[in-house]
C-alpha cells in the first residue's frame, strides 16, 4: 500500500500532504507546512504509521 502522507517542497520548507485530500495534513489544528526536511520526514513517518494501524474500514 502506498503511504497516505507525502512530503512536498513549499515556499518556506516542506509540507506534509494528505494524498487523499490533496491538502496539507493537520495535526492539533496546525497545518503541517513550512517544516524542515527532518521534521517533515519524522512527522510523515508517524502519520503513515498511525494510518497503517487503523482498520481498513476506517480508512475510506
Amino acid at each position: 500500500m502506498s503511504p497516505r502522507y507525502v512530503i512536498r517542497p513549499d515556499a518556506e520548507g516542506f509540507t506534509i500532504q494528505d494524498i487523499w485530500t490533496g491538502q496539507a495534513a493537520v495535526v492539533a489544528m496546525t497545518p503541517q507546512t513550512g517544516m524542515s526536511l527532518a521534521d517533515a520526514e519524522h512527522t510523515a513517518s508517524l502519520l503513515n504509521a498511525a494510518d497503517a494501524e487503523r482498520p481498513q474500514s476506517e480508512r475510506a
